[in-house]
């Protein structure tokens, strides 16, 4: 666990300088518990956010005992709350975004850069599987990255890292860490619903991979490693050829991207909409450069609720809302 994160901590000062503290997203499950207590014992500067979704009966409690533990440790904690509402993307899904979404906006106005997370590799090879069974293509089958910009909201947030330092941790050995050090955690019933699909890759399909393919686990983690190194080296040259297509006031100039071949020509453009915050799919993207290499102002769909409007030879991204006219985030 220590040779781990003394890891972690020198691949991290390779991105950036290390920073006053380093915020860590405290569930009070057995995982942050762990690195909350591994990086507190290493003596590093730290603040515990713990978010209460207010879903689950325990929410109060959880939080209670998330305060209580930090105050035990002498770790500075807050606590945010957060209403999840019902999304397209599922009480999960949306639980996700508005947890990070709350602790980006607290981290922003409290002046913090870093978030540790306590995504561990089994939680690396879950994600890979899911991206795969998703259709996300190959970058997303490189899965979670020990260091990089943040997803949610990405382009409010341009000077946060998202941080995970266990990633080349077993679950096993957390657990271990856990019993050894005498950690109290709490639990989460909804882990164990395999109506959610995370907790159903978790609990059927993995045990049962790996009972017919013993070497799996080992072979998807290797290939998310292949795909992630290929990835960050494309996604350097491209950062790299961003000023010449992108202009100061954050528009995509057009005349000389057009001229890049079309393999740049897709990268810059995802890296673009990346950079505000959109995502969106392979087939989308190719379909978008294909009408922006159209000489033609106006305006491309790029997702619900996305658009990109083309005037002048510069193409700037749009919020679109159904109430209320375009509005243009750049």
């Amino acid at each position: 666990m220590k040779r781990s994160l003394e890891t972690f901590l020198s691949d991290f000062n390779r991105h950036a300088p290390t920073p006053a503290c380093f915020v860590v997203a405290y569930s009070g499950g057995v995982d942050s518990t762990v690195l909350l207590h591994a990086l507190h014992v290493m003596g590093l500067p730290l603040h515990a956010v713990h978010v209460n979704h207010q879903i689950q009966t325990q929410a109060d409690a959880w939080e209670a005992h998330c305060k209580s533990q930090c105050e035990q440790w002498g770790v500075p904690f807050t606590a945010l709350r957060v209403k999840v509402e019902p999304s397209d993307s599922g009480l999960e899904g949306q639980a996700r975004v508005e947890r990070y979404r709350a602790i980006f906006n607290w981290m922003k106005a409290n002046q913090h850069h870093v978030l540790l997370c306590a995504h561990h590799r089994d939680d690396q090879l879950e994600t890979v599987l899911l991206q795969l069974l998703r259709g996300s293509g190959l970058r997303g089958v490189g899965g979670m990255r020990a260091v990089g910009p943040v997803g949610v909201d990405r382009h409010l947030h341009p000077e946060l890292l998202l941080c995970r330092p266990l990633l080349n941790c077993s679950k096993p050995s957390l657990l271990d860490y856990a019993r050894e050090n005498r950690l109290q955690h709490i639990e989460d019933p909804s882990n164990h619903d395999t109506a959610l699909r995370r907790n159903w890759v978790r609990h059927e399909l993995l045990p049962s991979l790996e009972e017919h393919f013993p070497q799996s686990p080992k072979a998807l983690l290797q290939l998310a490693e292949f795909f992630q190194a290929h990835y960050s080296a494309e996604d350097s040259d491209t950062q790299a050829m961003a000023p010449q297509v992108i202009s100061d006031t954050g528009g995509l100039q057009l005349i000389q991207w057009r001229v890049m071949d079309d393999s740049a020509q897709l990268n810059s453009l995802r890296h673009w909409l990346l950079s505000q915050g959109v995502r969106c799919g392979k087939l989308k993207l190719i379909e978008l450069a294909r009408q922006l290499r159209i000489n033609k102002g106006g305006i491309r769909e790029v997702k619900k609720g996305w658009q990109v409007k083309v005037s002048r030879q510069q193409a700037h991204l749009v919020h679109s809302d159904p109430k209320d006219k375009s509005i243009e985030t750049r």
